[in-house]
């Protein structure tokens, strides 16, 4: 007999997962907050092609620790496979921090993306399937804030702490880690779906269910979404300054929009929540990608500036607030037992959006179109992402039961 959900939020485990997410927001941010301090390391000469090089060891990490680590959580359980995540992040911190050349410090940077890449996949069905019924949605949207309180205070650590040295960012971000594993052990539960269960068998792998029919069509849409995603992510957290002042706005305001829209995807994003554990899971994701395309090209209109806030205020919402929307999306679809599988793959994939969102929107700044137009080719893969949600004809029921392993709480249709 399957035990009854708790009637509220479960604060101890949301309160852990916060934290989890706010070390991976802090290491993702952790070099580019100190990239100046790499190019003035005298021992190590870097060269900016060089210092390219070594920040995208991190993302090629996330790629393979995502499609790696569904398989493992699906079948061993969500608890473990994140603890292993974040002592990986913590090694990975520790190397980089006392590196003493750019190969170990390279080496540190993909281990920390394979743990950062691993964490997400195994923690999020841990979240959904120990969060109540009806606020499964708000939960996740909870503990996905992490990312932006991490990501700030990798900055305030840069630019208060550091004095010319970049090891300590590091160090900072590897001590955190260690202290989060006994954390984790000890108040950190397993799902109700894997308490006291093995393995399940190799026949019942969730890679290859979500990889063969009736979920492959599924599982693609997925994926094309959360690399709309995740180039509207990228794209408009590295170059709306940029997209701003192109618009002729001076740099402040144009930095000002870019705090608006991170506080936009905070409030509006749990907003948005709500409003999915209400209804379900697709409505509020094809809304989000609408309402950020909507408002990127509402961006290129002279307005006053109130309006103009607001509409960055509303846009972050859509733009950085849709993914939250997707992943519990995507954990009401599938089984308990490809749950971690599907996840793994769609943030995966989805890493070819991370990539190209900022490589996109250069393109598009240096193809010298006049700046409206800018904006309208960023609102394009937000259509898109909508149309890719509009096509999805996968069942999201509003409500699931408790999960059992081997019992699918929705299925694709057929």
């Amino acid at each position: 007999m399957s035990t009854p959900q708790p009637p509220g939020l479960p604060w101890k485990a949301v309160g852990i997962g916060l934290a989890i997410m706010t070390l991976e927001g802090y290491d993702l941010v952790a070099f580019g907050a100190t990239t100046s301090l790499l190019l003035h390391h005298q021992p190590w000469h870097l060269s900016l092609s060089a210092l390219g090089m070594l920040g995208s060891l991190t993302p090629v990490g996330m790629l393979i620790g995502a499609l790696l680590v569904g398989q493992f959580t699906d079948r061993y359980g969500r608890r473990g496979t994140t603890l292993v995540s974040i002592v990986l992040v913590a090694l990975g911190m520790f190397a980089s921090g006392v590196a003493a050349n750019p190969e170990i410090f390279g080496a540190g940077r993909f281990v920390v993306g394979l743990g950062v890449g691993a964490i997400f996949p195994a923690l999020a069905p841990l979240v959904f399937e120990l969060a109540p019924a009806k606020r499964k949605n708000l939960t996740s949207a909870i503990v996905l804030c992490g990312n932006t309180v991490g990501g700030s205070l990798a900055a305030v650590v840069a630019n208060t702490v550091l004095a010319g040295n970049f090891r300590l960012e590091y160090l900072i971000g590897g001590i955190a880690a260690v202290v989060l594993v006994p954390v984790t052990l000890l108040w950190l539960p397993e799902s109700p779906a894997y308490q006291g269960k093995t393995a399940t068998p190799a026949r019942d792998s969730g890679m290859r269910l979500v990889l063969r029919p009736p979920y492959l069509g599924t599982t693609i849409l997925f994926c094309g979404m959360v690399i709309c995603s995740f180039l509207l992510i990228f794209g408009m957290n590295t170059w709306l300054p940029q997209l701003m002042q192109a618009a002729r706005y001076p740099l402040g305001s144009s930095l000002t929009f870019l705090m608006l829209l991170n506080l936009g995807a905070t409030v509006g994003g749990l907003g948005m929540a709500v409003v999915a554990d209400r209804v379900g899971s697709k409505g509020p994701v094809i809304a989000s990608f609408l309402v950020a395309g909507l408002a990127i090209v509402a961006l290129s209109v002279r307005t006053p500036q109130v309006i103009l806030y607001a509409t960055v205020l509303i846009g972050g919402a859509g733009v950085l607030g849709v993914q939250g929307l997707i992943n519990v999306y995507l954990s009401r679809v599938y089984p308990v037992h490809a749950r971690a599988s599907a996840i793994g793959v769609a943030l995966g994939v989805g890493r070819i959006g991370a990539i190209a969102g900022p490589t996109l929107g250069g393109w598009i700044l240096a193809a010298g179109f006049a700046p409206r137009w800018n904006f309208v080719l960023f609102a394009l893969p937000a259509l898109l992402g909508a149309l890719l949600a509009i096509a999805n004809r996968a069942k999201s029921p509003l409500r699931n039961t408790q999960d059992r392993p081997g019992l699918p709480s929705a299925e694709p249709t057929r």
